[in-house]
């Protein structure tokens, strides 16, 4: 099995670019992109080449494993080898274990309720310097693609299709599924932001930069810019997206959250009177 940690210093001071799946990533022009360093977020790759690929849902995002997809084995792939063995078939995960590199994100026991991001690996600690195999992951994969960019030995790391909300009624650069676990979209895009930006002061202390680049010419009026662009490179104005495949969390579960929530409280408050 090989270790995200192999890859850490390969690209020493250099300009990286992790590319989201946001919306606007549909008029980006791809040609801007030709031999820089670029690590794609889940299914970035359907819209322009990328050499890195991360993601923590390789039976959904890894064109190899995914039904009527061309494999793209010019694409190093990084992702967590417990899912990718609890989700995929014996001949995939041989492909897996031969082929990709593996990060953890395990911190400690998660403290939030079903439906929430897990924040077992919120830990900046893991992000003020590179921490074995471990990396930053909270509300998005992309807050663990930023952190793989600096432990690569990224000077500037540069977001592009990070847009942390729709634009148009646009959730994607192109279609595809929703897993909002009974969100809102505008509070999962909000802890997506919320995420990164915890992350810009933390890189600032080992003297790396955090910056979003974007197709728009205003940042007043990203939407109209961005159909604007769709009208004139032919592009369709709205992708809708396939639905939402999040598996429905049973009420059992948040009843049982909140008891064991008091419970600990209770506790904690007992103790401190001792």
């Amino acid at each position: 099995m090989k270790c995200v940690s192999e890859l850490y210093n390969l690209h020493s001071g250099q300009d990286i670019y992790v590319i989201g799946t946001g919306a606007s990533l549909r008029v980006f022009p791809v040609d801007f992109l030709e031999d820089k360093i670029t690590i794609g977020l889940n299914m970035a790759w359907k819209n322009l080449p990328i050499q890195y690929g991360i993601t923590i849902h390789p039976d959904l995002n890894i064109p190899e494993f995914m039904p009527d997809e061309t494999p793209r084995p010019e694409i190093t792939w990084i992702t967590k080898y417990n899912k990718t063995k609890a989700l995929v078939s014996p001949e995939q995960l041989k492909h897996a274990e031969e082929n990709f590199y593996f990060f953890e994100s395990y911190g400690g026991k998660n403290t939030q309720p079903p439906g929430q991001p897990s924040d077992t690996g919120r830990v900046l600690d893991w992000v003020r310097q590179p921490t074995g195999d471990r990396l930053y992951m909270w509300s998005s994969i992309s807050q663990a693609g930023v952190n793989l960019a600096a432990n690569l030995g990224a000077k500037n790391i540069i977001l592009i299709g990070c847009d942390n909300c729709a634009l148009g009624g646009n959730f994607y650069a192109h279609q595809q599924h929703v897993q909002w676990v009974g969100a809102k979209p505008a509070d999962r895009f909000r802890q997506y932001y919320e995420g990164l930006a915890e992350l810009r002061p933390v890189l600032r202390e080992r003297g790396i930069n955090l910056i979003s680049l974007s197709p728009f010419l205003s940042l007043a009026h990203l939407e109209e810019d961005f159909e604007q662009l769709c009208q004139e490179r032919g592009l369709p104005k709205l992708i809708k997206t396939t639905g939402d495949i999040s598996k429905k969390i049973p009420a059992k579960e948040y009843i049982k959250y909140y008891v064991d929530r008091a419970k600990r409280l209770i506790k904690t408050r007992s103790i401190s009177k001792v």
